[in-house]
């Protein structure tokens, strides 16, 4: 099944539209990259210990921006068949160029998450192998997709000479799982970061990393959730010349959240490591006006005291069976007797103790990133 052409006045409104949100989404990139552009050298270019992680964080911020170049969006006017026939080649050969910028960029945020994962679960294998064989089928998937994409078909007579992709309508149904599938990834990403990190925050034995982590989560997710679930109704049920208009925006917009949170956790690390009076506040865990309920023992040591075992304990029931007495007063030929005291039988002193799953996480969270 091939496109219909459209009608003058709907062709050049979606066209209006998808420019619209393409400079929108641009415009959202650019100023995270010169919000956090001191971050980024002093974090990111300058850090000493440059891992994998690091590599994913430099090489998706540049593909956003080759991805979004587009050099044909402007065509000349089209003066003969031939003409056209050229213009419609070089189009349907940018489309999957922009398709694979826009598919490479999801699947390299998706294994950066795999990457946070992992540093969550470290003993959990068989959770980064499931989400690895889900991660694989997205990639699968995009790019059997991205093979059947074509330009949108405009009328002649708008004078529209745009060139944006679409899937082929023959596969319109198959083609909403290039959304429903990353919304399926986040998603289970975002509920095993609750997983992990909402129980030790409601015992209040959280770390600040540990808050930070659920933090970004809740930031990614709610973004990423409300492009990427709109995008999934809009390719099945969308007119051609808008089905994709939010997929650039995914691909931007994802770029730009996971650049901040990344930038974000490390300036957690950064700031725990360097506080030595105070430690940070979580924005929404560490409120001032919020009441805490803990006991006492969360605040001061427990000591537990025990008595010499000097006295036998035919003595010792003796005594606690008989009533109070005090002893007589001394005389002046009363002899005392003073040994030094054993400490180690003594007195007993029990801590509280630390959180120790909460800081190994939040150490482990630090190194993958």
């Amino acid at each position: 099944m091939s496109q219909q052409i459209p009608s003058v006045v709907p062709d050049i409104a979606d066209t209006v539209r998808t420019n619209y949100v393409g400079f929108a989404s641009f415009t959202v990139l650019i100023w995270d990259h010169i919000d956090t552009f001191t971050d980024e050298v002093e974090l990111i270019w300058k850090s000493k210990r440059k891992g994998f992680f690091v590599y994913l964080f430099l090489f998706v911020c540049t593909l956003s921006f080759v991805g979004t170049i587009n050099p044909t969006s402007h065509l000349e006017p089209l003066l003969h068949t031939a003409r056209i026939r050229g213009q419609l080649i070089r189009c349907t050969r940018y489309v999957r160029y922009e398709g694979c910028t826009v598919a490479i960029a999801v699947e390299v945020v998706g294994l950066m998450m795999l990457l946070r994962i992992n540093a969550i679960y470290p003993h959990q294998k068989w959770i980064i192998k499931g989400l690895g064989v889900i991660l694989f089928g997205e990639t699968l998937v995009n790019g059997w997709l991205i093979s059947r994409g074509e330009p949108v078909v405009h009328n002649p007579m708008s004078g529209v000479h745009a060139c944006s992709m679409v899937f082929d309508p023959a596969i319109s149904g198959a083609a909403s799982a290039s959304a429903w599938i990353p919304l399926l990834y986040d998603t289970i990403i975002f509920g095993l970061t609750l997983y992990r990190t909402v129980p030790p925050i409601r015992k209040e034995e959280a770390s600040y990393i540990v808050k930070r982590l659920l933090e970004d989560g809740l930031l990614y997710y709610s973004v990423i959730f409300s492009i990427t679930f709109i995008l999934t109704f809009m390719i099945v049920a969308a007119p051609p010349g808008t089905k994709n208009i939010c997929a650039q925006m995914e691909q931007l917009v994802t770029v730009a959240m996971m650049s901040r949170i990344t930038l974000n956790l490390k300036k957690a690390g950064k700031r725990l490591n360097s506080d030595t009076l105070s430690s940070p506040k979580s924005l929404l865990f560490d409120r001032r006006g919020k009441r805490r309920r803990r006991s006492s023992t969360s605040f001061y040591p427990s000591f537990v005291m025990s008595l010499s075992t000097s006295l036998s304990p035919a003595v010792i029931d003796q005594l606690a069976g008989s009533p109070l007495t005090f002893a007589p007063p001394l005389t002046p030929n009363t002899v005392i007797e003073l040994s030094e005291p054993n400490y180690n039988n003594s007195l007993n002193v029990k801590l509280p103790d630390e959180p120790p799953k909460a800081l190994s996480l939040a150490s482990r969270v630090l190194q993958e990133v």
